[in-house]
């Protein structure tokens, strides 16, 4: 029988090409969106109605594919949003709208998912992070802290969930060719800030890096080589060879020298 797999955040982006591959490799995938409805097809993908910062949006979504499908094999928390500008500029609001999502939709999933693994003795949750959850990136802040906590809660619970049978996983890729640059939040106050100047010089370059970044089936292939891995590793990290040496350097050179590179990669440099 075919392993069920739900990918949140599937209708664009890396989670609209992971279940396109993922389908593709003869996984029945089940994708969200807030705008679908439930059971509706997408570009080939059943998907279902799930809003990640709605308790019973979450309930609703994750009963209603268990009682259609009787399990949930592999679950993939994707569904996350953007967010831009300096520390200071970020209001406390704007920062709760970004964990809500990116944060705390991941932990909806995953409560409402485990119960059916546990008692299964059987499962799988694949964690979609970002480079930005392994080292601070400068005018994106608030997106990095919601991914360091993603990280560090995936880690903890790990070794929770082993002893049951369920194995999760962190994937932290790179930069990849999606519309995130045009659903990010701005920081508002970004407009009128002391640091516009820098901000919108860095935010270009952001950008440009995005423009030029890889094909995001790479990461699907990983969430597939996953999936097909009897004891998977806690993190797995996907990305160009430049950016995996990035990842080296902040382990291996101290903080003020691999910042330093950072702000001169981004011009920051006075």
């Amino acid at each position: 029988m075919s392993k069920i797999v739900l990918i949140t955040g599937a209708s664009s982006g890396i989670g609209k090409s992971m279940a396109s591959y993922l389908q593709q490799q003869g996984l029945n995938v089940y994708g969200t969106s807030r705008n679908s409805e439930h059971g509706q097809v997408i570009d080939g993908i059943t998907f279902l109605k799930l809003d990640v910062t709605n308790d019973q949006s979450v309930h609703d979504a994750v009963s209603y594919l268990l009682e259609k499908e009787g399990k949930i094999d592999v679950l993939i928390n994707n569904a996350g949003i953007g967010m831009v500008g300096s520390g200071e500029d970020s209001t406390p609001i704007e920062m709760k709208v970004q964990f809500e999502t990116n944060f705390y939709g991941t932990v909806r999933l995953m409560q409402a998912v485990l119960p059916s693994m546990r008692n299964r003795k059987e499962g799988l949750i694949i964690n979609i992070s970002s480079l930005a959850g392994l080292f601070g990136l400068p005018y994106r802040g608030v997106y990095s802290a919601a991914k360091f906590a993603i990280n560090g809660l995936s880690e903890s619970m790990r070794m929770e969930l082993i002893s049951y049978g369920v194995h999760l996983s962190v994937i932290c890729p790179g930069d990849f060719k999606t519309p995130i640059k045009t659903s990010r939040i701005r920081a508002k106050k970004s407009e009128s800030s002391v640091y516009k100047e820098e901000f919108d010089k860095v935010y270009t370059l952001m950008n440009e890096e995005l423009d030029n970044s890889g094909d995001p089936v790479q990461v699907a292939k990983m969430a597939f080589k996953i999936i097909g891995t009897k004891e998977p590793r806690p993190f797995y990290l996907v990305a160009s060879a430049f950016q995996k040496c990035v990842v080296m350097l902040r382990y291996w050179i101290p903080t003020k020298a691999f910042q330093w590179l950072m702000m001169r990669n981004y011009k920051m440099l006075k």
